[in-house]
């Protein structure tokens, strides 16, 4: 919880970096939809959403937006020091709804999205969850050989460079995929990559066209404005300048479907279904067939990337330990 008196809880700054998961922004997102249904100040639906969710951080987060709430802050401008800790998608939702008049559907949508998304990124979470517990078992097993054969020293040794370097390597990684050359290099990088290609598109096009489905859903907004909204939720750069070039035609008065034909990582199927209903008058409708189907494709990409992924760790992993074993058998 957050102390009353303490400036930097005030302000969020001392919050725990854990960034918080679609079923618990779900689960509020659908409490602030039936509080604001209901007429409640912002404050007050503030208090009563963020006190019944069990994430620690996004109650903080909660807690601190309560006083910009009672100040006159609009909940996107409340939430706002939080940002880095909501999926991408969250805010830009919430403005979008704030910009046209329709808070409640906001949230419902978000509420929406979240539930129907959260599968799929549970499935993403896996890919490196399972081969670093698997790389983890490893060591320890190595260490665990070698200290039983009696070769301390080894086992220590192991420990402190395996440890060592991979906390090297992975700080230095961190810190050069923060600068936006090297980032961009790595997103244009993961695009050629077989199967990593496609993980990282179809990641893209659920989060991307979700977005631009819920926003235009939510009405009130000009194209450009909703396009940016739903942009704002696309990680990889070389995938956000492909969008970019329907952004062009749009800025232009080109039309939704003449827009998206333009985009290279964008499949066929899924222009046409754009192409069908902008001329139809159904674009919501078909909007939701495209996010139906590309959720799916990303869910047997993902399943597909982790069999084979999880399975070449593994194999790696126990390698490893049959090496260490015969070296201390022999």
């Amino acid at each position: 919880m957050i102390g009353s008196g303490d400036d930097r809880h005030r302000d969020g700054s001392a919050i725990v970096r854990m960034r918080i998961d679609n079923h618990a922004l779900g689960l509020f997102a659908g409490s602030m939809a039936t509080c604001l249904n209901s007429g409640l100040p912002v404050e007050k639906c503030l208090q009563l959403s963020g006190g019944r969710t069990e994430s620690k951080t996004l109650m903080a987060l909660v807690n601190a937006a309560r006083e910009r709430g009672a100040a006159g802050a609009t909940i996107s401008e409340a939430l706002e020091p939080g940002a880095r800790l909501f999926p991408r998608h969250f805010l830009p939702l919430l403005r979008a709804g704030e910009l046209a008049g329709r808070q409640v559907e906001a949230f419902q949508l978000v509420n929406r999205y979240c539930r129907q998304i959260g599968p799929s990124l549970a499935v993403l979470r896996k890919t490196w969850l399972y081969p670093l517990v698997c790389v983890i078992v490893g060591w320890v097993a190595r260490a665990g050989i070698l200290t039983y054969f009696g070769r301390y020293h080894a086992a220590e040794q192991f420990l402190e460079m395996t440890f060592g370097q991979s906390l090297l390597l992975v700080l230095a990684g961190w810190l050069l995929f923060k600068l936006p050359v090297v980032k961009r290099i790595i997103d244009a990088i993961l695009l050629q990559l077989p199967l990593i290609r496609e993980t990282e598109i179809r990641i893209s096009v659920v989060l991307f066209f979700s977005t631009f489905r819920l926003v235009y859903e939510a009405g009130g907004l000009g194209v450009l404005r909703m396009f940016d909204l739903a942009l704002a939720t696309v990680r990889n750069d070389a995938v956000r300048q492909d969008l970019l070039r329907a952004r062009q035609i749009l800025a232009q008065n080109g039309a939704i479907g003449e827009a998206f034909a333009e985009s290279a990582v964008l499949a066929d199927e899924f222009k046409g279904l754009i192409h069908v209903g902008s001329i139809s008058g159904q674009l919501d409708r078909n909007l939701t067939q495209l996010v139906q189907k590309a959720t799916a494709q990303l869910e047997y990409t993902l399943n597909l990337f982790n069999q084979f992924f999880q399975r070449v760790v593994a194999f790696s992993v126990a390698m490893s330990i049959v090496e260490t074993l015969a070296m201390c058998l022999l």
